[in-house]
């Protein structure tokens, strides 16, 4: 029997191959897919409301499969698989969010009144994003900087180690990430802010599977998600980045909760 096909879309600023030991655990039964780095093809830019980032993600899935696909993503990657999700139902059989809540009417409007006056940096991840380091002199150096900081301490350490590895390159002047830091920013300085609009229109089955000490969901407030959407929601001990901190009570989670073949 062949093996069903999950097409994974990652977290801003952790490109695809970070999650490699989470797809350790599921790759004997799954067929996994995804795209490297979202957003940084100049033929889809980041632009308000992530427009282009879902014709990114439509177009890979449209040339890459015959048959509808589970759509995995986590946080930007949970939300870019449910916009497109809505004008085409056909590509997917379900999907599974991790970590990637539906702010609630309140958290859109602050959202968008930001946007209008140009303050949305002084009060999102973008300003942090915009300023953060972005050169070391070796892996090894690199990977006690990421090491001291609490957002990744608790990161599993082969997962950290695989950050390192494939969310870094080599140039002349030294190691750099890979997903450009400007481009991370700019993703979140330009979050949709129209998702409650998405209330009655999901007709895929999804999941999500939330990290208890979540400081993103509870910002997005996540009980205006657990109110208005029918979704199955889940939860697992750890943070936003709980995909990092767990990966093997990850994978088994998602399992837990596919739909039948």
């Amino acid at each position: 029997m062949s093996r069903r096909i999950i097409h994974f879309v990652h977290a801003n600023g952790f490109p695809a191959k970070t999650y490699t030991k989470l797809f350790s655990f599921l790759e004997p039964r799954f067929e996994i897919h995804y795209l490297e780095r979202h957003a940084h093809d100049p033929a889809f830019p980041v632009t308000d409301g992530w427009q282009a980032l879902q014709d990114e993600l439509r177009l890979s899935i449209e040339s890459s499969f015959e048959k509808p696909v589970i759509g995995l993503g986590h946080s930007l990657g949970g939300i870019l698989h449910l916009l497109v999700s809505i004008e085409n139902p056909r590509l997917y059989k379900q999907i599974i969010l991790l970590d990637a809540p539906i702010i609630s009417r309140s958290s859109s409007g602050g959202i968008r009144v930001l946007k209008a006056l140009n303050l949305i940096d002084r009060f999102s991840s973008s300003r942090m994003t915009r300023a953060r380091r972005n050169l070391w002199k070796s892996r090894d150096e690199a990977y006690r900087h990421f090491k001291a900081k609490p957002k990744f301490a608790a990161f599993d350490d082969d997962v950290l180690r695989d950050y390192i590895e494939h969310g870094t390159v080599e140039t002349d002047g030294g190691l750099r990430l890979f997903f450009d830091p400007q481009i991370e920013a700019a993703i979140y300085r330009n979050l949709p802010h129209n998702l409650p609009s998405l209330r009655g229109k999901l007709t895929v089955p999804v999941a999500y599977i939330g990290g208890t000490r979540s400081r993103e969901a509870r910002l997005a407030r996540l009980n205006f998600m657990q109110r208005n959407f029918p979704i199955d929601f889940h939860f697992l001990p750890g943070s936003h980045l709980f995909p990092f901190e767990t990966p093997r009570e990850t994978a088994a989670a998602i399992e837990s909760i596919l739909i039948p073949n």
